[in-house]
Formats: structure tokens, sequence, C-alpha cells
């Protein structure tokens, strides 16, 4: 019976020692557990900070994007005016092109000093004219007194 006492403390003394054993490894266990529970909290955080930076690069993408969206409407808007306005600098060019070509025409009809000088020497004086108006009544008259003569052959007749 004193070894069964014997070997039962024995066995005892060998669980005291397993139990001892065990809580050192649950200790070593907290602490990596303790450990990791920090490693978990640190990258939530990192996680908390990268969702927030995610939510502001999302937020300058949209603002970014409404942005490109204006430049490019403002772009288009300003391609179209440009042809515009390339349209009506050729409706400008052709009509100066026309203006050029009316202005040579014009410039060969034009009369030079001498042509002015030869056609003033041809133009009649008030005298010329005065004259003139003479010989229109004077054949008007004429005309007058035939025609009146014919009247009255007429009648006669």
């Amino acid at each position: 019976m004193e070894e069964l006492l014997r070997q039962l403390t024995t066995l005892v003394q060998g669980l005291v020692d397993d139990m001892s054993v065990l809580k050192q490894d649950m200790q070593t266990v907290k602490q990596k557990l303790g450990q990791l529970e920090q490693r978990v909290d640190k990258l939530e955080q990192r996680m908390d900070k990268l969702e927030q930076r995610m939510d502001k690069q999302e937020e300058e993408l949209r603002w970014l994007k409404e942005q490109m969206k204006e430049n490019t409407d403002m772009i288009k808007a300003i391609r179209d005016n440009q042809l515009e306005q390339r349209s009506i600098q050729d409706g400008m060019r052709h009509e100066i092109a026309n203006l050029r070509g009316e202005m040579a025409g014009i410039r060969e009809q034009m009369a030079t000093k001498d042509d002015l000088s030869r056609l003033r020497e041809q133009m009649a004086t008030k005298e010329d004219i005065s004259l003139i108006h003479q010989r229109l009544d004077y054949q008007l008259g004429r005309i007058a007194k035939v025609e009146e003569e014919m009247y009255l052959l007429k009648k006669v007749d």
C-alpha cells in the first residue's frame, strides 16, 4: 500500500508537473493571443485608415470625372466655335477675294488724269449746250408748224 501510495504520489507529482507545464503553455498561448489581438487591432486601425483613404480617393475620382466631363464639354464647345470661326473666316476670305477682283475691274475702268483732261476737252460747254437748246427749240417749232399744216391739209381734203 505504501508502494501504491508512492506510485500515486508519483502520479500526482507527474500530474502536478504536467499541470505546471500546461499552465506555462496556457500562459504562452495567452501571451500569444494578446499579441495576436494587438496585431489584429493594429490591422483594424490600418484597415480603417485604408478605407478612409479609399473614400477620399473615390471622392477625388468622382470630382476628377466630373471635371473631366466639364473639360470635355468645354473642349467640344471650343472646337465647335473654332469650326464656326473657320467657316466665317473662309467666307470672309472668299468675300475679300471677290472685292479684290471687283476693285481690279474698277481700277481697269477708272479714268486717269489724262483721260479726265481729254474728256473735259470733249465735253460741251455751257455755251454749246445753250446753242443746242436753241437749235432744239427751233427744230421743235418747225415740227409743230409742219404738224399744224398737215392737220389743216387733212381737214381740207
